[in-house]
């Protein structure tokens, strides 16, 4: 019994070696992924443990399977079970998989950041939160939407916050009296006037529509992205003041209606001959 024991010792011994390393290994490394998702923006420490717990028990898991085979234990059966396993955990959660993978890769490359005002698939609204499964955004009347993130990364991401400064384009009718060329000097000096907006490029404003009963005069300015809203909100007021003072008409829709009088004479009928 002791010479079996003593025959198996160094098997043994280098059985337990695979282990303790690999048990070591996966707290080693398990901490570095952890660490390495702490860093990305907007990091959920809660999701950074999670994913670091997965990694560490595949490397324990491997570490078990190297010790059983060094003993002489086959080990065949065991990984195909967990091998299957895997296989359709992996399908049923496909799904959440992508959006795990899509947010991993909106954290490393930002095409947006907690505070930006983004419009993800056509829907629009402030980033509230990163996820590593979903974006959370509020719209401005203060409704919550939540992205996934595999739509977020597999369409189109309009960032309007991440310039910094932004154009904004107002169209103001005028009728086909006025004047055009006064009509464009009064936009551009009351646009002026605003100090939000900036003085190079300097506003502008040209005819851009012809419309049934107005001239459709175009106004472009640019601003700070945090004014764009405000200013957009404000210039209305000034420019019809501007207007009316400089005699220039904003024209309205006008709806005619033309009412015809009833025929009340009796249509001349000739009566047929008798024969």
């Amino acid at each position: 019994m002791g010479q079996i024991i003593l025959s198996k010792a160094p098997v043994l011994l280098l059985a337990a070696l695979v282990f303790f390393v690999g048990r070591w290994l996966s707290g080693r490394i398990g901490r570095g992924v952890e660490n390495l998702l702490n860093k990305a923006p907007n990091a959920d420490p809660t999701l950074s443990r999670f994913f670091a717990s997965i990694v560490r028990f595949f490397i324990l898991f491997a570490a078990i399977l190297g010790a059983l085979s060094i003993i002489g234990i086959n080990t065949s059966g065991i990984s195909g079970m967990v091998l299957g396993f895997g296989v359709a955990l992996a399908f049923i959660l496909k799904d959440a998989l992508a959006d795990a993978a899509a947010g991993v890769m909106l954290m490393i490359f930002r095409p947006y950041a907690v505070g930006d005002e983004v419009e993800i698939g056509g829907i629009k609204g402030v980033v509230r939160a990163v996820e590593i499964l979903a974006t959370r955004m509020k719209t401005r009347d203060n409704i919550e939407i939540i992205v996934a993130n595999g739509k977020a990364w597999g369409g189109v991401i309009k960032n309007h916050s991440a310039m910094g400064k932004r154009r904004l384009d107002k169209v103001f009718g005028i009728g086909y009296d006025a004047d055009i060329d006064l009509a464009i000097k009064v936009l551009t000096q009351t646009a002026a006037l605003d100090n939000r907006v900036y003085k190079h490029p300097a506003p502008w404003a040209k005819v851009v529509k012809l419309n049934d009963s107005s001239v459709d005069l175009e106004l472009r300015v640019w601003c700070d992205y945090n004014d764009h809203r405000a200013i957009k909100m404000d210039i209305a007021q000034p420019v019809k003041t501007a207007f009316d003072k400089a005699g220039i008409s904003i024209p309205y829709p006008h709806e005619v209606i033309i009412r015809r009088k009833p025929n009340t004479k009796k249509p001349n009928v000739k009566k047929p001959a008798m024969v």
